[in-house]
């Protein structure tokens, strides 16, 4: 393997995990505020399957994707079939429930303290959410790279909806697993230093964040 081909694939890996945590934050975002603030027995409910959902294997995020961009599938039209856009759509199915369950329970311990003090202040509703994202900000930024990493160590949804094609949807892990299934381990190692370097660096700045928000 080329160092041009090794970009490649890093810049495969990079820009999937990447466009597919961005999304799932803004959608994370305003679900987690919804399960914190609020209650009542719906509620509740949902923050049982947010939290199911956050443990579920990513294959089964992966193949409900394929089933529904495959060729026998309702999203058939779009072509999204062993696409990264089918990758980032796996992903985000596997991120917005971890982002989510990592947040929701902080808002929810500030429920209390954090709304009375608000409401005596007679502040908007604008403007309070506005002082909980800025209250919470490093616990934020803490689960979106949690999410990040967790996006950059998948394999198996991306593998069922990209379908590891060359210089198209392979990434670190699907060449990871590829080269290992092809004997050649020193090129199964190269790719897993730079995965492992990747998620070492989110890692560590996840690290620091927490850092700062104690």
């Amino acid at each position: 393997m080329d160092i041009a081909e090794l970009l490649n694939i890093a810049w495969a890996s990079l820009s999937v995990c990447f466009i597919s945590t961005m999304i799932s934050t803004v959608l994370a975002a305003p679900l987690s505020l919804l399960l914190g603030m609020k209650s009542g027995a719906a509620i509740r409910v949902a923050r049982t399957v947010v939290t199911a959902m956050s443990n579920t294997p990513p294959i089964v995020a992966g193949l409900l994707i394929y089933m529904l961009t495959s060729r026998s599938g309702p999203l058939a039209w779009a072509g999204l079939v062993y696409s990264r856009t089918a990758m980032v759509m796996a992903q985000i199915l596997v991120v917005t429930p971890l982002i989510t369950s990592v947040l929701f329970p902080v808002f929810l311990g500030m429920q209390n303290d954090f709304m009375e003090t608000c409401k005596g202040l007679s502040l908007r509703k604008t403007k309070i959410y506005y002082l909980l994202f800025r209250e919470c900000r490093y616990i934020y930024a803490s689960a979106v790279l949690i999410g990040f990493g967790r996006a950059m160590s998948e394999v198996a949804a991306v593998s069922l909806t990209g379908g590891n094609i060359r210089h198209k949807t392979r990434v670190l892990t699907t060449a990871i697993m590829l080269s290992t299934s092809k004997g050649d381990f020193r090129e199964a190692l190269s790719l897993a230093a730079i995965l492992i370097a990747l998620v070492l660096l989110v890692n560590f700045l996840a690290g620091r964040i927490k850092g700062k928000e104690s």
